[in-house]
């Protein structure tokens, strides 16, 4: 299937170079209520005592998607001894601040100069459910450039790594049986769970609760304004902060971007079809390049597809631990984020023809089915924390709720638009059933008229945050924010360190220089 082409032209590049010409200042007044609002003085007034952070800090295993390092690697040489740990201290319901506090997990690597200071750079991985605070120890060395003006600072979002994590119990008892109905019943367990273990805080994990969160942190810090970088989800916290406080947002870069205009099931098709049209490219780069599946790039899919069927069916055995199709898949999905990972996944796929399924549950990272599944086992383990905290957050983030009988056209119409990797997204629909607290759409509302301009970047061949997204993103912000785009594969562009790109997000973001019109990187 052809990738999606074409450049989207950079809008309004003058008026966005002149809108952020001026360095920001480094000094800001903490931010007053609202008129009738609730008194949030105590929260923007908050200075955090930054310390070292102590040895071994860190290691959630949430590192984000797209990192190019593993998750949980140790900080790169040089910065030992350098991060800074905080916790901020945040209302749980900015409507009644008197109803409870979350303490928010920060870290921060200070500017090592030269060149004049710009204050700090907030950086999200995306997700949601993965730890910003792991993230950047593990990468900070991607954004060493960035690094030389901007403290880089991240945390952990509300429910997420260290800054209270959604809890649901170690294993729950499943429902037995097959199909729609007995995989609904077991997300209704799991879900029953979460709110017994996590239900006051399952109201409050919303971004825009997060995106509240950022501007307290922009206070703590002492910007007058937010200068952002975010990834993935990180595009829709960051827009979502745009459309809360637009006068106090800075200089934002969006990096492989959420589309706003899209529900939960169509996300979830989108994703099918780009997870779909990039395992099509690596088949054809397979084929062309020597590849340990025979034949031309058609037969390559259609060994790639069979593998998914043959282990379902008879799931192979590595390190003591079943691989079965849905691993498989969600193995070839983690390869296929980034065109660096190619390699392994055909030395995964040579070992695999073999007998041996290791490679392939290494790049699983032993995601895909949860642990504990053995037939006839009384219990099954919950699924990890990061992905009870994306469920979390994503069930706040709408007021979709699919049940069992929406459960055969999902697998139709995600089948159809990947016959292998449709199959295993269509139980994630299902994900919010009976979940414990209502949810809303307010997130998708990202209209920012009076936030100045923010560069967005588009991946022309992205699995999960298809090309089109940053277009609608740019017309649904409504203020002239312009579209670089990436002509590649993978997913987040900047962290995988194409020259092109980092050197037009740099100059946005130190210099406040847009990339002219209808430029673009190949």
């Amino acid at each position: 299937m052809p990738g999606v082409r074409g450049a989207l032209a950079v809008l309004a590049a003058g008026a966005l170079a002149g809108a952020l010409a001026g360095a920001p200042a480094v000094r800001a007044a903490p931010a007053p209520s609202a008129p009738g609002g609730p008194d949030l003085t105590r929260f923007y007034g908050q200075h955090p005592a930054w310390q070292t952070c102590p040895a071994g800090f860190g290691g959630t295993g949430t590192a984000g998607s797209g990192s190019p390092a593993p998750p949980g690697a140790a900080p790169p040489p040089g910065s030992a001894g350098r991060f800074q740990c905080a916790r901020l201290e945040v209302p749980r319901d900015y409507r009644h601040p008197d109803r409870g506090t979350l303490r928010v997990q920060l870290v921060r690597l200070p500017a090592t100069g030269p060149g004049k200071r710009l204050g700090s750079l907030v950086i999200n991985p995306g997700g949601p459910g993965d730890s910003g605070v792991d993230y950047l120890l593990a990468n900070s060395a991607t954004f060493a450039g960035l690094g030389q003006r901007y403290d880089l600072v991240s945390f952990d979002p509300r429910g997420t790594g260290h800054t209270d994590p959604i809890n649901c119990g170690k294993s729950f008892t499943p429902a037995g049986g097959q199909g729609a109905a007995a995989l609904a019943a077991n997300q209704q367990r799991i879900n029953e769970a979460c709110g017994r273990y996590s239900g006051p805080l399952l109201p409050w994990v919303g971004t825009p609760d997060a995106a509240r969160d950022m501007d307290v942190l922009r206070s703590a810090t002492g910007d007058p304004k937010l200068s952002y970088l975010g990834f993935s989800y990180g595009t829709r916290l960051g827009s979502v902060y745009a459309h809360t406080f637009p006068r106090t947002t800075g200089r934002m870069v969006l990096d492989s971007v959420e589309d706003p205009t899209r529900n939960t099931w169509q996300t979830a098709v989108d994703q099918a079809r780009g997870f779909q049209r990039v395992l099509d490219d690596f088949a054809a780069d397979c084929a062309r390049n020597g590849c340990p599946l025979s034949g031309d790039t058609t037969s390559v899919e259609h060994q790639l597809t069979a593998w998914y069927g043959k282990l379902n069916a008879h799931p192979a055995r590595a390190n003591g631990t079943d691989v079965d199709g849905t691993t498989y898949a969600y193995a070839l999905r983690e390869a296929l984020y980034s065109r660096g990972s190619w390699p392994a996944l055909r030395d995964a796929l040579a070992r695999l023809l073999s007998g041996d399924a290791g490679g392939i549950l290494q790049l699983s990272g032993g995601g895909g089915s949860a642990a504990g599944t053995a037939e006839g086992s009384a219990t099954e383990a919950m699924p990890s924390q990061d992905q009870l905290a994306l469920r979390a957050i994503s069930c706040r983030d709408t007021s979709e709720r699919y049940g069992p009988a929406d459960y055969p056209r999902a697998v139709r119409e995600l089948t159809a638009a990947s016959p292998l990797f449709g199959p295993d997204i269509a139980p994630t629909l299902l994900d919010c059933y009976h979940w414990p607290v209502p949810g809303d759409d307010t997130s998708r509302n990202v209209a920012a008229h009076d936030a100045p301009p923010a560069l967005l970047v588009a991946t022309t061949d992205d699995p999960a945050t298809p090309y089109q997204g940053a277009a609608n993103m740019a017309r649904a912000l409504g203020n002239s924010s312009v579209v670089l785009t990436y002509h590649g594969q993978g997913h987040a562009a900047y962290p995988s360190g194409d020259v092109c790109v980092r050197q037009k997000v740099d100059a946005f973001l130190l210099d406040g220089v847009a990339p002219p019109g209808g430029s673009g990187c190949r």
